[in-house]
């Protein structure tokens, strides 16, 4: 009994020491409980802020991935959209041969009017400048040489530009860099680049089926020709030209479009003494107009001016003659010294039969020399056109 009592006391003591220990811990560091409830405090925020931190951290690069992944459907639609665009304008200058309206835009005479297209179309038309054609229809698919002037092949459409220089092999780099901003479409013509049966699938046998021309610096080039208007005095005729491919397949390509006078043909093969002779007023046109001649052509051998193209049918002998002489380089630094129109004697018809001489020099010429040359012209709905010539004689001057 005595045993329980004195524990009971020994336990009430012993609280009672604790709870003083307890008051002075709490008077003397007060402040060192403060500081730990603030750094528990501290220590639960930054728990807190480092627990929330890596949910921050999940989310912003949930973001970054979503912004990502925007920026790249963004991406890929702006690569679809210039892909389509692309394609699109492409699309625009493909033309099918088996076409009723693109058929009746090859086979339309009005073709041959100076203010028309030869192909005439909406998608490429006069005026507009290189820049504006491959902005709207990508770089070109491929050049081709045509009768001396290249034509430049979107899809189907071939186009003749005022300064054909950048296109045209070149040992001048000059050349190359001509501003594209003014370097404007001048005529557009259509490209086939089919084979020759799906041609005439489409567009039925040609009135005169392939052949090839003699003589001249471009024999050899393979034609069909179809007649699109047989005119009183005149045919104006759609004439392509073909290639062999490896294969040996005949290939079609452009189709230009001229209206031959009927005795064109006729006019270098009759004799002077069987024509009536001319009037005054006739000579004195046929002589400007000689004269116009020499100097354009001057021009296009030194520095391009394409004007003299405009004395000759597209696929005439002199056209494709005088072409062929400017891109050799033989002709450059031309120059005209004297010119004598020697005679005009009408040949039939509208056909007339020039000789002149004149005395010249150029890059390759060693020196002056004159020549004597026959020009065979014809006056036309168009005014006269010089459709072949041939050179009588050349001699170097002492």
């Amino acid at each position: 009994m005595k045993f329980i009592f004195f524990s009971i006391i020994s336990l009430f003591i012993l609280s009672s020491c604790q709870a003083n220990e307890t008051s002075e811990e709490d008077n003397t560091n007060g402040s060192s409980v403060e500081s730990t409830e603030e750094n528990t405090n501290n220590e639960i925020s930054e728990e807190t802020t480092s627990n929330e931190q890596p949910d921050t951290n999940e989310s912003s690069e949930e973001s970054t991935e979503e912004n990502k992944n925007s920026k790249n459907e963004e991406e890929g639609k702006k690569s679809t959209n210039e892909s389509n665009d692309n394609m699109s304008g492409q699309n625009a200058t493909s033309f099918d041969i088996h076409s009723d309206e693109v058929q009746q835009a090859l086979f339309s005479s009005s073709s041959v009017e100076g203010e028309n297209l030869t192909f005439s179309q909406d998608v490429i038309t006069q005026g507009m400048s290189r820049t504006e054609v491959e902005e709207r229809y990508g770089t070109y698919d491929l050049i081709y040489p045509g009768g001396g002037v290249p034509a430049v092949i979107y899809g189907n459409l071939g186009v003749i530009y005022s300064d054909s220089r950048p296109f045209i092999p070149s040992k001048d780099p000059g050349d190359e860099n001509t501003n594209p901003d003014e370097n404007n479409v001048e005529d557009v013509l259509f490209y086939a680049g089919l084979p020759y049966n799906e041609v005439v699938e489409a567009l039925g046998e040609p009135d005169v089926d392939v052949y090839e021309t003699e003589g001249g610096p471009v024999g050899g080039v393979q034609r069909m020709e179809y007649v699109i208007e047989d005119k009183e005095t005149s045919t104006v005729k759609g004439v392509f030209a073909l290639h062999d491919n490896e294969s040996d397949e005949k290939i079609v390509d452009l189709m230009t479009v001229d209206e031959v006078p009927d005795d064109a043909d006729e006019a270098t093969a009759q004799k002077p003494g069987e024509s009536e002779n001319i009037d005054t007023e006739e000579e004195e046109r046929i002589t400007i107009f000689i004269n116009g001649y020499i100097d354009a052509l001057m021009e296009y051998f030194n520095n391009g001016d394409e004007k003299v193209l405009g004395y000759s049918n597209e696929g005439s002998p002199n056209y494709e003659k005088i072409s062929s002489n400017k891109a050799s380089g033989n002709y450059r630094n031309h120059e005209t010294y004297e010119l004598n129109i020697n005679n005009i004697t009408p040949a039939g018809g509208s056909a007339y039969e020039v000789t002149v001489s004149r005395e010249y020099s150029h890059a390759t010429s060693s020196g002056r020399s004159i020549t004597e040359v026959k020009y065979s012209i014809v006056n036309t709905p168009q005014g006269f056109k010089i459709y072949n010539f041939q050179e009588l004689s050349n001699s170097s001057v002492e």
